[in-house]
């Protein structure tokens, strides 16, 4: 795809990620930038460790672990710009990707802006058309387009009970250890995400007890690292919460919000960035500021997708293979 080439004949150089802003990041030998691959990993965790497939791949096989589950993230439901008139179409063409895996995941996280404008009518339409694709465990996080009205009510009464604040929550399956947060209230200047220190606090007692070789995954909307901060595209108190987790040998960051695929592995700790269902958004830097693109209609299922991960007994790095709606 065009746009695809010119993202890595721009940015890569000897198997390297050069920095194109000069923005002070060193983005050699780990970051991976897949701006228009669209993403579609099944993601499974055998022994702790998270291993992922791409759709296609995973569809023709049993990938059986000892739990699996899909990310999905940035329906944006009710958006109807040019960018994506129908995004209730291509989010439905994500839910028939997951229901066409041999191995069905146990459980969906939603990373975040699940609605476009925080109207209750789109809340209703994701709901529905996920328990009638037969989706039935979900965890979510809010995106800020969640929380766009009610003081956040609307999506704390259908997704937020039984967390904390603003949001947030833990749970375990099969021995991993699921940490939601919320970094989208009280944004810093130009959107830049904020956890605050009640959430730190309470993040810190939550894996205070937990034994260092739990495997951890960490879901939130506003990734965990610092992308492109002039467009609000990172959390300003994230190396605090990082700090946390530093004593796990296994730790997996999911983020959505920028609509494509970027990844990061930095010591024990691995960052994805999710493709939205609904429309895609520039590279870091590559236009005026962040917003809904537009692509030729031909394309536009390419540079959407979904996440699925899967955790395996065997090495201990996290591959990621994306694929796309198309």
């Amino acid at each position: 795809m065009t746009l695809k080439k010119a993202v890595f004949s721009n940015h890569e150089e000897n198997g390297a990620i050069r920095d194109p802003h000069n923005d002070g990041v060193d983005r050699r030998g780990f970051l991976k930038c897949m701006a228009w691959a669209g993403t579609g990993a099944f993601c499974v965790i055998q022994g702790g460790v998270l291993k992922s497939y791409a759709l296609p791949e995973a569809a023709k096989h049993n990938m059986k672990g000892e739990l699996s589950f899909v990310q999905i993230s940035d329906s944006h439901m009710g958006f109807n710009k040019p960018a994506n008139p129908d995004v209730s179409g291509t989010f439905q063409t994500a839910l028939d990707r997951i229901k066409a895996l041999q191995t069905q995941p146990e459980f969906l996280l939603h990373t975040g802006d699940i609605t476009h404008l925080s109207k209750a009518e789109q809340f209703d339409t994701v709901e529905q058309m996920l328990k009638q694709n037969s989706m039935a465990d979900v965890f979510y996080v809010p995106g800020e387009h969640d929380l766009l009205e009610d003081d956040s009510k609307s999506f704390l009464d259908r997704f937020g009970k039984n967390t904390r604040g603003s949001g947030w929550y833990s749970f375990d399956k099969k021995g991993v250890h699921f940490i939601g947060l919320v970094n989208v209230v009280n944004l810093k200047a130009g959107g830049l995400g904020l956890l605050g220190q009640e959430q730190l606090e309470w993040l810190e007692d939550d894996v205070k007890h937990l034994s260092h070789s739990t495997p951890i995954v960490v879901f939130a909307h506003i990734p965990l690292w610092a992308i492109y901060p002039q467009w609000g595209w990172g959390t300003e108190d994230s190396a605090q919460a990082l700090a946390y987790l530093k004593k796990f040998g296994s730790v997996t960051v999911l983020n959505g919000h920028i609509h494509q695929t970027m990844q990061k592995v930095e010591g024990n700790v691995t960052f994805h960035t999710a493709c939205s269902t609904a429309f895609p958004q520039p590279h870091p830097g590559a236009a005026d500021g962040p917003g809904p693109m537009k692509v030729p209609a031909d394309q536009l299922r390419s540079v959407l997708g979904i996440t699925d991960v899967n955790f395996v007994k065997g090495s201990h790095a996290l591959a990621v293979t994306d694929s796309t709606l198309a």
